[in-house]
């Protein structure tokens, strides 16, 4: 069967948002295909300080082809060693030390105090032969550690409005696992936030972004419980709140269960869904009868549509057909009531599409 495209086919159609605590977020995000993402966010404007100096950018931006952001600003090293360094860890136990995530991007302050320091970037650690790993970056700091006064921005993505300090990514992680990067930014777009409610000019948050074909990975599971997220319960949250507020929607409204079905259910189309929600209304059933005899009449209209070679979005369901899917829906969920159908509708057809469903 050919499925019939959509605007949203290329859109992420499914999120899924868990607040873990004051600071941390996990979202996960599922597209069409075979693409899920990850996203945990961690707010260390908290918890961690940021200085923040002028700069020679009010010059250096009429000479430099990419603009600066019109501050300096210098991270706490302490993230490197208690947040980044562990996260680090973490992943060459779980996905092995071939995945030592490496360093893309990161600039130094090295010096006496913080007036007086050099900044060495990436390429320069490559230069002094250290690991372009975060591993070796780890090991440059231990060995550097009084002359270490913190990490400032390195990259400043005008289109975006993003301050980058540390950028780190791992890809072909795993056969399902595309992808692990991590970054510590500021958004310029969020500033006003960060001034509203920390009184802090610069919003320093960490971002780590795992992309893999499926949102169920084993590996994924023993990561996310190696940094402390209790994954079971946010599985168990989020398979209860998508439950309940579809079930709460569609039982409100009959536009709601209607757009549910079109949108599940692809080859059941405007008069199935009507005459469906028709009946399901006029027997006051609820959400899950509805959800189990649109499954029943998708597969039939898939066994149709394979019989008579012909697209099962075009064969309009019978309401005899429609009638015996309710009947055995409300069979199969233990629901025990006398359907209410209309009068011209045959019971010896019910019955012969009852049999038929069932024997599917």
């Amino acid at each position: 069967m050919q499925k019939r495209q959509t605007k949203s086919d290329d859109k992420i159609v499914e999120k899924f948002r868990a607040v873990l605590d004051e600071n941390t977020s996990l979202s996960i995000y599922n597209k069409p295909g075979d693409r899920s993402y990850y996203i945990i966010r961690n707010d260390l404007t908290k918890d961690y300080e940021v200085e923040v100096m002028p700069n020679e950018a009010p010059i250096l931006n009429k000479i430099l082809s990419e603009p600066e952001p019109y501050e300096s600003s210098l991270a706490d090293p302490k993230i490197l060693e208690e947040i980044i360094f562990p996260i680090n860890e973490a992943i060459k136990k779980v996905f092995g030390d071939i995945n030592d995530l490496n360093l893309e991007s990161i600039k130094l302050a090295v010096g006496g105090n913080k007036s007086d320091y050099v900044t060495i970037n990436e390429l320069d650690l490559r230069r002094f032969d250290v690991n372009p790993t975060l591993s070796g970056l780890m090991d440059f700091i231990r060995e550097n550690n009084e002359s270490i006064l913190g990490f400032l921005d390195r990259e400043y993505i005008n289109e975006e409005g993003n301050v980058i300090y540390l950028n780190c990514v791992k890809k072909s992680v795993s056969d399902n696992i595309y992808s692990i990067k991590l970054k510590v930014l500021a958004s310029m777009q969020q500033r006003g936030y960060f001034l509203q409610q920390e009184h802090k000019y610069y919003g320093l948050q960490l971002y780590l972004i795992i992309e893999s074909k499926t949102s169920d990975d084993d590996k994924i599971l023993e990561f996310l419980k190696e940094i402390d997220i209790n994954w079971e319960l946010i599985f168990f949250r989020r398979k209860l709140a998508i439950h309940d507020w579809t079930e709460i929607e569609c039982e409100k409204n009959a536009e709601n269960l209607k757009n549910y079905m079109r949108s599940k259910y692809e080859n059941l189309n405007y008069f199935d869904v009507n005459n469906i929600t028709r009946l399901i209304v006029k027997n006051q059933l609820q959400f899950i009868v509805a959800d189990k005899m649109a499954s029943l009449l998708y597969n039939m209209k898939l066994d149709r549509s394979s019989q008579f070679h012909e697209d099962s979005y075009s064969i309009t369901l019978k309401k005899a057909e429609i009638a015996a899917a309710a009947r055995i829906a409300c069979a199969y969920l233990g629901i025990h009531i006398e359907l209410k159908i209309d009068s011209d509708i045959s019971l010896d057809e019910v019955l012969k599409y009852e049999t038929e469903l069932t024997n599917m």
